[in-house]
């Protein structure tokens, strides 16, 4: 165990230091205010203040831990042997940097709290993030940082325990916002969607459209078939997300009352982890939120605790407090939508922290590193190199790989060849 010594133990200290040392490290943490306490203790034990009481192993304490409310924070990136750090810290600190409140800042999402620009789906605009602007997005920085501190304390206090964390885990996701391209879809979307290929002059769209609907090819977003022969005999356990909602310009999915389309939902249930993609209107209304899940719930006839976000995350408060009315959840949203990389600057799943309220919440949050949306800006064989580069890079056993892709990732069409081939060879390659 480590003995933590502080002034005050606030609610966002708490968070930051069980995260980083019992969710990343694997070491149990307690805390004192108690100056004789600290002093007697004879085992592992660091102090979080301003000065040093003696030879313990201290770190300076930036006040972000100790204050309350949302403010604009003074941040100014350099470089600690070879990592991206910031929050200074004085000579004496043995860190030369306050990674845990540096930490606190990117696994709360600080800056999503503060004035910023949305894009067009209201979303919180991945340029405008610490990590983007000082190139380290790619890299799951707080992980990293707990490796060091690790090596450091170990150093310091070698008889310290650390438990035996979970092996790291790969869960790949599909996202299925429609199931199929073309059948089980209203003459007019259909109408609609002929007319879009024409005016591209999108002469192989037109026909694909017209020998599906016609019964002579398979349509082209059907294929489930393909991914539970990919996924029988794997040890990888993969989560599908269906849209479960009214038809909107957003949530462009099946009808509810469709048959066919309950029947494929139960089917994958049978073999797969299944549950909702929420929908942009179910993100804002809370009560639209509660009607998809119950009515996915009664689909699949289970209850489910964990979810995604059709479109993804749009800022961190806006978006998880609907969530906030299920018990024990678990999210797998968190990333952007054009760029790869670890959004919180972590793989390690946290809860999330509610800066509105200042309450650690049981929501559980994983990072998703990409999304076929960010894969596709490139071509197959870069992105799954990318991808393999991300997964390889984290620091410790208690990381979990995450990406997701549509189930148009295996379409059979020639023009999706290299895509389809590129992820099954990493869905093989990384089954073990």
């Amino acid at each position: 165990m480590l003995l933590v010594y502080t002034q005050t133990i606030t609610p966002r200290l708490r968070y930051t230091f069980k995260h980083f040392f019992e969710s990343i490290l694997g070491i149990e943490v307690d805390f004192t205010t108690k100056l004789d306490v600290f002093i007697a203790q004879n085992g592992p034990k660091l102090s979080y203040v301003n000065k040093p009481l003696g030879n313990e192993f201290f770190v300076n304490a930036n006040p972000l831990l100790f204050e309350q409310g949302i403010q604009n924070q003074e941040i100014e990136v350099s470089d600690w042997d070879g990592l991206p750090a910031f929050f200074e810290s004085s000579q004496a600190s043995i860190v030369p940097y306050d990674i845990f409140a540096a930490s606190f800042y990117l696994i709360s999402r600080y800056e999503e709290y503060l004035l910023h620009v949305k894009d067009e789906n209201g979303r919180f605009l991945s340029n405008q993030s610490l990590a983007v602007q000082n190139n380290f997005l790619e890299l799951p920085l707080i992980d990293l940082w707990a490796q060091k501190i690790l090596d450091l304390l170990l150093n310091k206090f070698p008889e310290l325990e650390i438990n035996q964390v979970k092996t790291s885990q790969f869960i790949p996701i599909v996202e299925v916002v429609s199931p199929y391209k073309y059948t089980h879809k209203s003459f007019l979307r259909n109408t609609a969607q002929f007319f879009i290929s024409l005016s591209k002059f999108d002469l192989w769209s037109i026909m694909e459209q017209i020998m599906v609907l016609l019964g002579f090819w398979k349509d082209p977003w059907n294929n489930f078939k393909a991914f539970f022969l990919l996924f029988k005999k794997s040890k990888l356990k993969p989560r599908f997300f269906f849209l479960f909602s009214k038809i909107t310009y957003y949530d462009q999915g099946i009808s509810i009352f469709n048959a066919t389309f309950h029947s494929l939902i139960k089917s994958v249930s049978d073999y797969h982890k299944v549950s909702l993609l929420v929908s942009t209107e179910a993100r804002q209304k809370v009560k639209t939120f509660k009607n998809e899940l119950e009515r996915f719930e009664q689909v699949i006839h289970r209850t489910t605790k964990f979810i995604q976000f059709n479109l993804g995350v749009t800022s961190v408060f806006e978006t998880y407090r609907n969530v906030l009315t299920m018990e024990e959840a678990e999210d797998f949203s968190l990333g952007y939508h054009d760029k790869m990389g670890y959004r919180a600057s972590t793989a390690v799943p946290f809860r999330f922290y509610d800066l509105g309220n200042e309450i650690e919440t049981s929501l559980f949050l994983y990072s998703l590193v990409a999304t076929e949306e960010v894969l596709r800006n490139t071509d197959a064989f870069t992105s799954f190199q990318k991808l393999k580069q991300l997964k390889n890079q984290i620091p410790t056993a208690s990381g979990i790989h995450t990406f997701s892709v549509t189930n148009a990732i295996l379409s059979p069409h020639n023009n999706n060849k290299p895509w389809k081939e590129a992820y099954v060879n990493y869905i093989t390659e990384n089954d073990r």
